[in-house]
């Protein structure tokens, strides 16, 4: 992953002008996707050669409709090709191809409860966490299977 001070330095500026609530680097690549306010969509940025400190936009991986959602959650792989898992709730997760942002993964829930985190455990497997605590496990492999709900010790 990126480092402060080891692979960038703000010094004054930024690079958005919208919040950046969430920056992940896709592996391999020279890109960076953020997610923040004031909707849920993704906004993707290359990180220029290393004689230069010029963070540009590159083009934004619009999600679900309307503002005033809650902004995306996000975690990237680069298994097959860089893919950015994203999405606020638990009925809008998905796997966006980060180049072509072709849809790539759509789960398939009826709930809508709003998501706190998610994670790739490997190339085909998923990890949603809900803000209430509830863990949910989905494979890519199986789009219009239901997310399974895992149970935890307490």
């Amino acid at each position: 992953g990126l480092c402060p001070e080891r692979d960038f330095k703000v010094e004054c500026g930024g690079f958005s002008n919208r919040p950046v609530y969430s920056l992940k680097h896709v592996p391999d690549t020279s890109l960076l996707v953020t997610s923040g306010p004031p909707d849920s969509s993704l906004q993707v940025w290359q990180v220029s050669a290393e004689d230069s400190d010029v963070i540009k936009s590159v083009s934004a991986i619009p999600t679900e409709n309307g503002t005033g959602q809650p902004w995306a959650k996000i975690a990237t792989i680069s298994a097959r090709a860089p893919w950015v898992l994203h999405g606020s709730r638990l009925n809008s997760v998905q796997i966006t191809e980060v180049e072509s942002r072709k849809n790539v993964y759509m789960a398939a829930s009826r709930n809508s409860e709003e998501l706190s985190g998610l994670a790739f455990l490997d190339c085909n497997t998923l990890l949603l966490c809900c803000a209430k605590g509830q863990l949910c496990l989905a494979d890519v492999r199986q789009p219009q299977s239901p997310l399974e709900a895992v149970s935890v010790p307490s």
